[in-house]
């Protein structure tokens, strides 16, 4: 036997989790229920204009590029070797849609907002992916996707 198991283990920090942990649970049971009342969760309005914004479809082809096509501009590509980040995000839109039964007739639009935030809304399904939070280069896929052809967005541009 260590010493360790002749002496008891201390209550007066057993008893402050036993406390911490069963007021948690009060508090959510009690707002939950209606007993008590939510503080009040408020949502920044968006003061952000739309800088950019594009309805975009993509379309795979037998080689494994991937063709984007906007209304009004000529078709991009997105050669093989390259935009997994563009891929990846689209293969998670495409999922959810396919799991509510949908279809690809709806486009995607890539908004490019006044503040630098760049967003995806898959039309179909409302869902909306703030994409500044995977960072500035995999941003800058995106805004490229809708910047005039020719005009490819640079890394300076606001994040």
């Amino acid at each position: 036997m260590s010493a360790l198991d002749d002496k008891p283990f201390p209550k007066a920090p057993l008893i402050a989790a036993f406390l911490l942990v069963g007021s948690s649970l009060l508090v959510v049971g009690g707002t939950r229920l209606g007993l008590m009342s939510a503080p009040a969760m408020t949502r920044e309005a968006r003061v952000a204009e739309v800088a950019r914004t594009g309805d975009l479809r993509f379309y795979d082809l037998p080689d494994g590029a991937v063709r984007v096509v906007a209304e009004g501009e000529a078709d991009r590509m997105i050669p093989v070797a390259s935009g997994g980040f563009v891929r990846g995000v689209l293969r998670s839109l495409v999922r959810d849609r396919r799991a509510r039964g949908m279809g690809s007739e709806q486009p995607f639009r890539v908004t490019q907002w006044s503040d630098g935030t760049v967003t995806i809304q898959d039309m179909a399904t409302g869902r909306v992916l703030n994409l500044n939070a995977f960072g500035p280069t995999n941003r800058l896929d995106f805004v490229n996707l809708i910047a005039p052809v020719g005009q490819a967005a640079n890394a300076g541009t606001a994040a």
